[in-house]
């Protein structure tokens, strides 16, 4: 094709712009314009290759010829034919399309998909129907080359007047019934010359589902289940514009950061945009900056493999200036952009736009309660169903500090989950079900001869003295063995005198269980082993049905699972259930009847192999769809002693849980005490007892879920309880310190902040950088939950929770808030923290206190 000159590409943009304020694109669907704004497309971008191989032969080191972008501009999958008829075209004549970068500024007419490339930013076509002609014009030359182009046009012609909604019945009609003979007399696949053309995606994506003549529905099958139909409208997803950030409402600090920088870097590379994401991060020392951009590295290297740098820049620091450049000071996010190292871009966060979002915030009172925390879309638009399996002890075991981690880490869990709105579903998997039962069971008629003939409820004593007893006796009598094995058979048929010990066994234990819960504030609903046992044959029947099941020695039911020697065992050699296989009679149940999205086990980490295993399994029976379903498992690391041993009692007993949790409130009462002797604490020795109640267990649970949950930890009451450093004592000090300010603020100077507050009045000032810096740690809230999300790591909240303790801190001790000009502004700033350290003390199941 002969070269076309600048003024001659101009001519043909114009064109087409004229054409589209005609009648709504008629033009655009018609041949003429679409023909020529494609050659020029083809020919621009043949131009500029030659220009690059050119100016590479010229150079030293030669770089890769720039490779022609084809964007598309406003498409939509919202109902959008057009997009659809672009998308596929795309598929069906091999021209990739991006998806235009934000910024792009194309005349207002054009609101239906456009076309335009890298080396002609003008408009080339317009319209479903206009685009996909230009691609199969610039696509593959084979194909259009043995289409009619005088047939194809009326096709497309008939289409657009006579198929679409706005047409008549009788034009459709008399349209189909053209179709229909077209087909007959041609191979009953294709409209033009036995080829796919755009004739046929048009009228495809135009008709779509509807009631057809058994020859037009073939041929519309045909095409819709085609992989070149399959690919260009799952493909149509990545060619929509994500929508613009809403940086006034949405609460994301990153997220209005990122769109900030993402914007300049689009920019300056504009044929890269679709491949670029998140673009910042938040800076780990906030002395240098608040947030960093990393782009400019991998940016660079980029453009200089693909031979595609812009004029002028040698070096990642000059992309970084250039982003800097592109980035207009008037934006409403970031300011003092400075650059670091190599490339990297710090930046502050505007006082006005953490002004707004504060007291916006501080103003969104309802019925009197507390300004509810804002979060960002993507998390309130999210309708999980979660099934989070924790605690779970033994049946005639006492919890002891094993439980500890499982029980606390749970209930965090799903207050995260269920504070951004999912429906969660608490379950404590108990082990009431198994061979140990049958010991027990034949214990306690040997022991209490007395039970369930007439005699008085039995009082076994202490639970871990009674299950040790018992395996005394099973291990040392084998006459015991044998009867408690037979008990085992006789309680799984439904004897009544078992069921009955059973049931009292359970009874007693969750009595134990229930001064743990109680204690510590945990809501689990118990949905034991004993539960799915009658769901476990059908399971298996599944599995075997399939095909899975491979029997092993003995006549084990096994399932084997890829990266895995060993195998699943569904039922044992000698027919009984094991942990296997109720763990996966609980999975299909908790998957399919309790209708679960996510589920997350949360059980010490040396489980997560069989749960990674019964995660495999679902997968190859076809239970989870990987679109659609997580399956998670936070395994966690050992409680240990001073030694660095597993922690027990100096007599080497495990320690029962409910006298550790005891021995932290004693200490707790014991300090609290000592301060009310020194002067020291605002509260009554009548309080202590509550008080050092909601410290004492406070403490026990932050010293655990501050740390990553996969670590093993020295168990420590000097520590946990610390008045200094992260801890629970620290940061309910330091909460109880505002709401002493804030009372302070109403008691001498009359100014009640709550009624303030509930006013929607709040009108925060952000005038000195501890505010800001305040400021800043609040507006980060959004961002943490967003992150804590994904791995349902509470140590994430700890560290939230943590700094912004600390830049209250620094706050109050810089700032002067009581008898200063800005008082009431910083009595509300006070409230405001303390509102979101009480979320976050929630958040974790701690329970805050008021004064100290």
């Amino acid at each position: 094709m002969a070269e076309l000159s600048k003024n001659q590409l101009k001519k043909l943009a114009k064109k087409a712009e004229r054409d589209a304020k005609k009648g709504g694109g008629k033009a655009a669907d018609a041949s003429a314009a679409t023909a020529a704004a494609a050659a020029a497309a083809k020919a621009s971008a043949a131009n500029a290759n030659a220009k690059k191989d050119t100016k590479a032969s010229s150079s030293s080191v030669p770089a890769a010829p720039a490779k022609t972008v084809y964007y598309l501009a406003n498409a939509s999958t919202d109902g959008c034919s057009a997009s659809l008829k672009a998308s596929i075209a795309s598929s069906a004549f091999g021209v990739d399309l991006v998806v235009a970068p934000a910024g792009q500024n194309l005349p207002s007419f054009f609101s239906s998909p456009a076309l335009y490339t890298s080396t002609n930013k003008s408009v080339v076509a317009f319209g479903g129907n206009g685009v996909a002609k230009a691609l199969s014009l610039i696509g593959s030359t084979t194909t259009s080359d043995n289409v009619d182009s005088a047939i194809l046009d009326e096709w497309l012609e008939l289409e657009r007047t006579s198929m679409r909604k706005n047409a008549s019945a009788k034009a459709k009609a008399a349209a189909l019934a053209k179709v229909e003979q077209a087909l007959e007399a041609g191979c009953g696949s294709y409209l033009v010359n036995g080829v796919l053309s755009v004739a046929d995606i048009s009228i495809v994506v135009t008709l779509g589902e509807g009631n057809y003549s058994d020859a037009v529905q073939s041929y519309i099958n045909l095409h819709t289940t085609s992989s070149i139909f399959t690919s260009g409208t799952q493909g149509l997803k990545s060619l929509v514009p994500p929508p613009p950030f809403d940086i006034k409402h949405d609460p994301s600090t990153l997220g209005a950061v990122n769109s900030v920088f993402h914007t300049a870097v689009c920019k300056l590379v504009p044929h890269l945009a679709s491949h670029i994401g998140t673009v910042v991060e938040k800076c780990k020392v906030l002395k240098k900056g608040d947030y960093q951009c990393k782009e400019a590295m991998p940016l660079f290297s980029k453009l200089k493999s693909s031979g595609t740098i812009p004029a002028g820049i040698n070096s990642p620091q000059q992309i970084a200036q250039a982003i800097i450049d592109n980035i207009p000071g008037d934006n409403p996010v970031i300011e003092e952009l400075t650059m670091n190292g190599p490339g990297f871009i710090l930046c502050r966060i505007k006082a006005s736009y953490l002004e707004h979002h504060v007291n916006a915030f501080m103003n969104s009172s309802s019925d009197g309660k507390d300004p509810k925390l804002p979060l960002p879309k993507i998390v309130t638009d999210s309708e999980e169903t979660v099934v989070v399996d924790f605690s779970s002890p033994n049946i005639a075991k006492e919890m002891h500090v094993g439980h500890l981690r499982s029980t606390i880490i749970g209930e965090s869990v799903c207050r995260i989950l269920e504070f951004t709105g999912a429906n969660v579903k608490r379950v404590n998997h108990v082990g009431d079900w198994g061979t140990q039962f049958g010991m027990l069971i034949t214990f306690l008629k040997e022991a209490y001869p007395e039970f369930g003939h007439g005699g008085a409820d039995v009082d076994i004593g202490g639970l871990t003295a009674f299950y040790k007893r018992a395996k005394e006796r099973f291990d040392e009598d084998a006459d015991f063995k044998k009867t408690s094995q037979l008990n085992v058979v006789k309680l799984q048929a439904g004897d009544e005198e078992c069921r009955a010990i059973w049931q009292t066994l359970c009874d007693i234990s969750r009595l134990e269980f229930e001064k743990v819960y109680k204690r510590l504030d945990i809501t689990v609903e118990e949905c034991g082993e004993s539960f799915y046992n009658k769901l476990i044959p059908p399971v298996i029947e599944e599995f075997e049905k399939a095909g899975h099941i491979k029997k092993e020695e003995g006549g084990a039911k096994c399932v084997f699972v890829p990266g895995y020697k060993i195998p699943l065992m569904l039922q044992k050699s000698d027919g009984g259930f094991g942990y296997d296989s109720t763990d996966m009679a609980a999975l299909h149940y908790r998957l399919h009847d309790l209708g679960a999205t996510r589920a997350v086990y949360i059980t010490d980490f040396s489980q997560g192999d069989h749960f990674k295993m019964c995660y495999l399994a679902a997968e190859k029976i076809g239970w989870v769809d990987k679109k659609k379903h997580r399956l998670e498992h936070i395994g966690f690391g050992t409680v240990m002693g001073e030694d660095g041993k597993r922690f027990k009692t100096r007599s080497g007993e495990t320690v029962r849980l409910v006298d550790l949790l005891d021995e932290a409130v004693s200490r707790m009462g014991t300090s609290l005490y000592e301060r009310i002797e020194e002067k020291k604490a605002v509260i009554t020795k009548e309080q202590v007892p509550e008080v050092s109640a909601a410290m004492g267990y406070g403490a026990v649970k932050y010293f655990d879920l501050r740390r990553n949950p996969t670590s093993n930890y020295k168990f420590s009451y000097d520590d946990m309880l610390d008045t200094k450093g992260n801890t629970a004592i620290y940061l309910l000090y330091a909460h109880a310190r505002l709401e002493s300010i804030i009372s302070k603020g109403l008691d001498d100077h009359k100014i009640n902040v709550d009624d303030i507050v509930k006013n929607n009045s709040a009108k925060i000032v952000l005038g000195h950088p501890s505010e800001r810096n305040l400021a800043l740690h609040l507006q980060m809230f959004a961002d943490m939950i967003v992150e804590v999300l994904d791995d349902l790591y509470p140590y994430r909240v700890c560290d939230f929770l943590y700094a912004l303790s600390q830049a209250v801190s620094e706050f109050i001790t810089k700032c002067k808030v009581i008898g200063s000009d800005e008082m009431e502004s910083r009595l509300l700033l006070c409230r405001a923290s303390a509102i979101v350290m009480r979320q976050c003390f929630q958040l974790l199941a701690i329970q805050h206190v008021d004064r100290i």
